[in-house]
């Protein structure tokens, strides 16, 4: 089925099985940033036919639960036709949240995940995302500005195995850890089958080139809006100003930062507002490892939660002495746990 942009969008009987030939995303908002075609129009009466199951799943995902004429009719009459005030009527995910140690986490997998970053990048409204392994969740405990930027999040994603094991206690469970580090290739690839502008920003000197290159190799028709690896050291105004206006003029969609933790992340919330990328996410030591400067660890001591071992033996004298603390924050947070069950 081919769909022309400036006509209605029927199904017809031969078209409700299979596989999707178009995303939700693309039924309910349209167009790439750069498009000028105007969105389709749905038809007003419901045709006589069962929904795909895909269209059913997907629907549900970005605008809760509606009715089959509801959804054919391209949602509800408040998503159909926004308030004059609104600035963009693209209608996000509706996600459920699982609290665990003082943080919120959308209830999400890696593909919803997708989904739901590729809606707030169409609405052209800055925002950030976060990953959040236990060291993060400790940092928090301990840093109010730390917590506070966590709240105001667009999407918090769950990115250590103790955080995906405890939320089985809690009604509401995460389906799996969204780990940063392969979150980074699934984004290129969203970046090119979307046309999103990517923009690589921080860890040490050339490994941002190398990942962009990395990256490139993967997914050809990329668009690597630009790459920056600022000093490691103290930087005057004007040159931070100077970085800041290289990422304004590259225009990109999607901003990584892999300045380490929590520096990356009050990076963000001092400029992501000023830069106006959409969306901004600290990816720690994801250029690491595209780049080949740092290994994964095999995909066992991924799913076991040893991958913090793995890691400390291969960088002990700057991993050792930050998974101790880690280590120790889990027992205390476990402890409290127990004492409230038991309470």
């Amino acid at each position: 089925m081919s769909l022309d942009p400036n006509s209605p969008i029927r199904l017809s009987d031969t078209e409700t099985t299979g596989e999707p030939k178009v995303r939700m995303a693309e039924l309910a908002c349209g167009t790439p940033p750069d498009s000028t075609a105007t969105a389709p129009v749905f038809p007003a009466t419901k045709p006589a036919i069962e929904l795909p199951s895909w269209v059913r799943r997907e629907s549900e995902f970005f605008h809760g639960v509606l009715s089959d004429s509801e959804l054919l009719q391209g949602g509800t009459e408040e998503n159909r036709n926004p308030s004059s005030s609104d600035a963009c009527p693209i209608a996000l995910p509706q996600l459920k949240t699982s609290r665990i140690w003082g943080i919120d986490y959308h209830a999400v997998d890696m593909q919803d995940a997708l989904l739901f970053l590729e809606a707030w990048i169409r609405r052209r409204i800055p925002g950030y995302a976060i990953t959040s392994n236990l060291n993060y969740s400790m940092l928090c405990r301990h840093e109010s500005r730390l917590s506070k930027f966590t709240e105001r999040a667009a999407l918090v994603l769950c990115d250590g195995m103790p955080i995906l094991w405890r939320s089985f206690a809690n009604v509401q469970k995460l389906p799996e850890r969204v780990a940063g580090s392969d979150l980074i290739y699934r984004l290129a690839e969203l970046c090119q089958a979307n046309g999103f502008r990517l923009y690589l920003y921080g860890a040490a000197p050339g490994i941002a080139d190398k990942t962009a290159e990395v990256l490139l190799s993967k997914y050809p028709k990329l668009k690597i809006a630009g790459v920056q690896c600022p000093p490691f050291r103290a930087t005057s105004s004007a040159e931070i100003q100077a970085s800041l206006q290289k990422i304004k003029a590259a225009k990109p969609d999607v901003l990584l930062v892999a300045l380490g933790q929590p520096k990356g992340e009050y990076w963000i919330e001092d400029h992501y507002q000023e830069l106006g990328v959409p969306m901004s996410i600290q990816v720690g030591a994801s250029f690491d490892f595209v780049a080949g400067k740092a290994k994964r660890a095999p995909v066992l001591f991924q799913k076991t939660g040893l991958e913090w071992l793995y890691r400390a033996l291969h960088d002990p004298r700057r991993l050792v002495p930050r998974y101790t603390k880690n280590l120790l924050y889990l027992l205390r947070v476990i402890r409290r746990d127990l004492i409230d069950l038991l309470a």
